[in-house]
């Protein structure tokens, strides 16, 4: 079977705590206000000149061995998934082969805002499964804060920027024990919306956004985990409020234990959550990567769109 055998990830060096970005950006809230609401205490801010590229680039660069160039020569796919890269070409994945210097990987990037991640793990899955040698990189790498508004205290306090990395080694089969439900329906509130309309800055109806996880998210997780009768180790969602965590866990009737969450260290990273904090499980030693864990990957955001995916790991 294919196998994820590396992962990584990169936060930038600028770290905001609760009151600096109040300071900041002006915010009329409190460190209390937004942890009561979000779960957030702090977030991660890439430099002006930092590009998401640049972020995607220290994600892989974190999950590869120096020394061992064979495997970037043998990286056949290469995608990223993204939301706020504002460079529509070259996209973010060749920048990222470039600096690599894979020699003839295939890369695209796609956006499915939040639920990018497990967008990008499933067409790696399709793409590439048959591969009968090689590697895919999928990335999820976020600069949010370039797409804040900075008088808009209801996204402004939500998002952080930073990126995650999977690597997958082929052998001519798909990943073991590979599932998925893949979901988008069009959004005719534009509940999260970034486009000219809105200056290319964030906007968000918190209402439309709970009651879309509410109504769409939660039962078809449900749904998937029933349909496949799926014994998890671990149930690793998008980190876009704890508030949607603890609904999830109140659901499922959950351990919190399998239902890890960073998001109060690294706030919202849409298309990078799901990536950076499986990396923060395999460096805590949660997750082996040694194909005898069960994992599910819940992602949903903008579109609207979300899907659900299962493995062992």
């Amino acid at each position: 079977m294919s196998r994820i055998i590396k992962m990584g990830s990169y936060l930038p060096q600028n770290k905001l705590s609760n009151l600096d970005l109040i300071e900041e950006f002006q915010i009329d809230s409190s460190d209390e206000w937004i942890q009561q609401r979000t779960g957030i205490a702090q977030r991660y801010f890439a430099d002006q000149d930092e590009e998401v590229s640049h972020l995607a680039i220290k994600a892989a660069k974190d999950l590869l061995d120096p020394t061992d160039q064979s495997i970037t020569r043998e990286i056949k796919t290469i995608i990223v998934a993204s939301m706020s890269s504002k460079q529509p070409t070259p996209s973010v994945a060749n920048q990222v082969s470039l600096a690599l210097n894979c020699e003839d990987a295939f890369c695209l990037d796609i956006n499915t805002a939040c639920s990018g991640f497990v967008s990008a793990l499933e067409l790696a899955e399709h793409l590439s499964s048959n591969q009968t040698t090689g590697y895919t990189l999928v990335i999820g790498a976020e600069k949010m804060s370039q797409i804040l508004d900075a008088n808009d205290r209801s996204t402004n306090i939500l998002f952080g920027d930073g990126a995650g990395a999977f690597l997958i080694e082929h052998d001519g089969i798909g990943l073991l024990e590979y599932q998925s439900a893949m979901h988008s329906d069009g959004d005719l509130s534009l509940s999260i919306e970034v486009s000219q309309a809105t200056n290319f800055l964030m906007q968000m109806k918190g209402r439309e956004v709970f009651n879309f996880v509410s109504r769409k998210v939660i039962p078809s997780l449900i749904d998937f985990i029933q349909k496949n009768a799926i014994e998890m180790d671990y149930l690793i969602c998008h980190q876009a409020n704890q508030r949607f965590i603890d609904l999830i866990a109140k659901k499922l009737s959950l351990d919190e234990l399998k239902l890890p969450s960073n998001i109060k260290e690294v706030a919202n990273l849409s298309a990078a959550s799901i990536p950076v904090l499986c990396h923060q499980l395999v460096k805590n030693k949660q997750l082996k990567l040694d194909g005898t864990q069960t994992i599910v990957l819940c992602g949903f955001g903008a579109g609207l769109s979300w899907g659900n995916i299962t493995l062992k790991i």
